[in-house]
């Protein structure tokens, strides 16, 4: 193994990202509000001409910096709302929104993701890559040190990276230009690192060979470090499939101004020209990748919300992860046998003709998912499904009877269809609760006088459900109650009490 360099070395090679990151916090601390946002976007701007930061460095100082700036415009006092986005912008930085609404999407989903430059990827994951490329590195957190107060002090930043550093070298038997500090972040105290030319798992074999190395890391991180990076497990058939097909998608093929989510928006509103009105379900939970639809021309009528007389209706349908890349390059393909392709239907023009073969659609992106033409696929410890939200000819749009029933709708050639959207949906599990209720009633008797009765049932409910749902549904459970005979009979003053548990 090398020689150990000493700590002025190490301080040296160190001194750029501690710099870097001790004077941004100290900054932010002493600047009000609104200039701290300002603040972090001209440092963003400046990451890249900043020659002491090595690439990697650079790479994961923006994604950092995006997640602080990301955290300043959620508490932005008076924010210019973006239309039909659950998102807010100063309005004097509209051009922040891009990457603004790229990190919620990835906060919410939970993920983690480094910026990186690759602009080519496969499959399912190729959906979230595409605007934010993962870039691998190693993460420890110390729960027994105050990231607060270690910022405030630079030269004790610098003895933890500088002690950390040499430690972990000694430990995994490494030269310590090896390891590479990335940044440190907020999460009790966080180090992110790299270590050259080693990977997860051989690095975990590192620390099973060596007690020294199990024994420092048990000290100084309960003996975890994890791994960040994504979607290595969604990727690696779909990125043979992609290859043998020679399909390939780019970010041009994308566009981040029509990315969306759709937090708090009713179920449905009416949508559609004066002649073909219809209900336009909202994809509540989901999360939308805009597509570049300039291939269909200048004129964009047919995708507009205004009611207008060439307004296309939108329709949803949902694909296996692998056929991403294809609807998105050569647009949906007619299907065969159709199973409705027999029944009555009326036309354009009222004449009654059969359904055909053609391309199924919903006008609920649930009935993608319920009905399995959206499969779900494992990435990490989480399930994401894959629906494209369409734009359809009104005028072509055939349904029978039957599949009235299910919500089915057919169109019977591609040049009547228009991907314009990529939804990801997660799958949310089904939870059990159990419900106590506890009825506090007061009454008068003339035995008795005043007393006090307490009663206590219990209900086991399952099913998905929101909060303010669960309370709808104590309510109406008590109201179904027996002791409402008690509540007429004596008219008590009453009290009630709901506690659930997770169970």
């Amino acid at each position: 193994m090398k020689q150990q360099q000493n700590p002025s070395k190490i301080e040296q090679r160190l001194e750029p990202i501690i710099t870097q990151n001790w004077e941004l916090q100290n900054i932010l601390a002493k600047t009000l509000f609104k200039e701290q946002i300002s603040l972090l976007g001209n440092q963003l701007d400046k990451i890249d001409q900043n020659s002491n930061l090595t690439k990697d460095q650079k790479q994961y100082q923006k994604h950092l910096y995006q997640q602080q700036l990301f955290r300043k415009l959620q508490l932005v006092v008076e924010p210019k709302s973006i239309p039909h986005i659950n998102q807010n912008i100063e309005a004097s930085n509209p051009e922040l929104m891009l990457y603004v609404l790229k990190e919620q999407l990835l906060r919410d989903l939970n993920i983690e993701v480094l910026k990186s430059n690759k602009i080519k990827s496969f499959g399912l994951d190729q959906v979230i890559r595409i605007f934010s490329q993962d870039q691998s590195c190693f993460k420890i957190r110390n729960e027994q040190l105050d990231y607060d107060k270690i910022m405030e002090d630079k030269k004790l930043l610098e003895f933890h990276l500088v002690d950390f550093t040499q430690k972990l070298s000694s430990s995994l038997q490494i030269p310590i230009d090896q390891i590479e500090i990335l940044g440190v972040s907020k999460g009790s105290f966080e180090i992110n690192f790299l270590i050259k030319g080693k990977t997860y798992d051989e690095i975990q074999q590192l620390i099973q060979n060596i007690p020294a190395a199990q024994v420092y890391l048990h000290k100084y991180c309960n003996g975890k470090i994890e791994y960040l990076a994504y979607f290595d497990q969604a990727r690696v058939a779909e990125e043979q499939l992609a290859k043998s097909s020679g399909i390939i998608l780019t970010s041009d093929e994308f566009n981040p101004k029509y990315n969306m989510k759709w937090s708090n928006f009713k179920e449905k509103e009416q949508r559609g020209p004066p002649d073909h009105r219809y209900d336009y379900y909202f994809p509540r939970g989901c999360y939308g990748f805009g597509l570049d639809i300039k291939k269909h021309g200048e004129n964009q009528d047919w995708i507009q919300m205004d009611g207008n007389p060439n307004e296309w209706r939108i329709m949803y349908h949902g694909t296996r992860q692998k056929f991403v890349n294809s609807i998105v390059k050569n647009n949906l393909m007619v299907g065969v046998n159709n199973l409705y392709a027999n029944n009555d239907c009326q036309d354009e023009f009222g004449n009654m003709i059969k359904v055909g073969n053609g391309i199924y659609f919903s006008n609920d992106f649930n009935v993608c998912t319920r009905d399995r033409y959206a499969s779900y696929t494992q990435v990490l410890d989480k399930q994401f499904a894959v629906i494209f939200m369409i734009r359809v000819n009104p005028k072509k749009i055939r349904q029978s009877q039957k599949m009235k029933l299910k919500n089915y709708f057919v169109v019977n050639e591609s040049k009547d269809v228009r991907p314009y959207r990529i939804l990801l949906h997660e799958k949310k599990r089904d939870l059990q609760f159990s419900f106590f209720f506890i009825f506090q009633m007061k009454y008068y008797s003339q035995k008795l006088k005043y007393n006090q009765l307490r009663f206590l049932s219990q209900v086991k409910y399952q099913k998905k459900l929101e909060v303010n749902k669960l309370i709808l549904t104590c309510q109406d459970l008590i109201l179904c109650c027996n002791f409402r005979y008690l509540y007429k009979q004596f008219y008590p003053r009453s009290q009630f009490y709901c506690i659930f548990y997770l169970s």
